[in-house]
Order: structure tokens, then sequence, then C-alpha cells
């Protein structure tokens, strides 16, 4: 089986060159260039059917993540975001200079990709990921987790999307590590969420996993 781990120095080949839409949002939250290639490279890879992402923001991670799926033939997209952060205290017009921004590229995506059906969830991520396992769906291949950034929120996506793995599926953890001082930490999975991973899913629950720091910290896994 070609796992994960086999499949990784593909990955985290960052010579490739995306076209992907520019940033433009004030605040700097988008999909890091080298996250970005790596995602796209791991979609090829893949070659997932049913991709599920949280955190749309400007809508650069699920551009990257079309394209990859139209070059693998098409695919299904469901991204899931909303206009406001409780922790996280800026101006109104930002918001909806955001969901300008978003709108547009989701646009653009669409239209480049027509092979790549794109659902938008306007939305809390534990309110709308219910609306779609099981409601619609029986599984996801492949999961960017990028709303949620603390240990509390990325497992409380988890507990709704984990029951919906299957062997084979594959998800990102990304901006797992925003303390850069704790990046050494974070690379030996003692970074919380990354621990308990290790410790609770790797050992118990059948997922291998690994661990990257170039751009933003990402942890990711594959359900052996």
């Amino acid at each position: 089986m070609n796992t994960l781990k086999a499949a990784w120095p593909a990955i985290c080949d960052f010579s490739i060159t995306l076209d992907l839409p520019p940033r433009r949002w004030k605040h700097a939250w988008s999909t890091h260039e080298l996250s970005a290639k790596r995602l796209y490279n791991a979609i090829r890879w893949h070659k997932p059917q049913i991709l599920v992402e949280t955190g749309t923001f400007e809508g650069l991670g699920t551009f990257t993540m079309a394209k990859a799926a139209q070059e693998n033939g098409g695919g299904k997209i469901f991204t899931v975001d909303y206009d406001g952060d409780p922790d996280v205290s800026i101006p109104e017009e930002d918001w909806w200079q955001l969901r300008k921004f978003r709108d547009e590229n989701l646009r653009r995506a669409r239209d480049t990709f027509p092979d790549v059906e794109i659902t938008f969830l306007n939305g809390d991520s534990r309110k709308m990921l219910p609306s779609l396992f099981p409601a619609k769906l029986d599984h996801w291949d492949f999961f960017f987790q990028d709303s949620m950034h603390f240990t509390g929120g990325i497992l409380e996506e988890w507990k709704i999307m984990k029951p919906f793995a299957r062997p084979g599926s594959v998800v990102v953890f990304d901006d797992v590590c925003l303390d850069w001082k704790k990046l050494p930490r974070h690379c030996l999975g003692q970074k919380d969420f990354c621990l308990h991973f290790a410790l609770g899913e790797s050992l118990a629950g059948g997922w291998s996993h690994q661990s990257t720091a170039e751009g933003r910290a990402q942890f990711w896994a594959w359900k052996r």
C-alpha cells in the first residue's frame, strides 16, 4: 500500500510552481506558499474524491485543492468558514473585505476547474460539519483542518470528522504550532494537540503521522 510515509518526500517537493490568486486581505491568515505546495502534492498523490476544508479565509487553500483535484480528474470540495472570530477583535469592514475576496476566489476556482464541485458552507464548523456527516456523506478522503488552531477547537472538529474516516483517509492540521519557540517540541509531537494525537490516535486509533516546520507548522495523519 502506498503510505503517507512513502509518499512524504514527493509531498514535500517544493520545486513546483503554483499559479494561485494573490493574497489580498490585510491580515496574513491565508495558506502559506509552502503549505499550499505540500497540499497540492498530497492531493495529486492521494487522488481523493471527497475533500473537506475548515477555515476558507481568502479561498487560496480551496483553490489549491481544486487545482490538484481537477488535474486528478475531478472531485468534490466542501469548505466551511464564517465571517467573524470570537477570539480576534478586528473592524467589521475587514470581515466584509474578506468575504469579497473569498467569494471572488471561489468563483474563479469554480470557473477554472469545472470538474470540481465546490460547496461553501457559511457558519461555525462545529455546526456545519454535522450537516454533512452523516446527513449527506458517509465518509471523507481528505480533511484540511485550518480554522481553529487551539487544542480544544481542533478536537471538537476532529470528534465530528473522525468517525467518517476510512482506511487511506488523510488529515492535515494546519498552524498547530503558532508559537515558533515551541517548534522543536512540535516536531517531536509534544505540542498539545500533536502529543494528544501521537499518543491517542497513532497508538490506539490506527493513524500514522508526520510533522512539519516549513512554512507554517502542520501535523499530518494517514488512516492505516
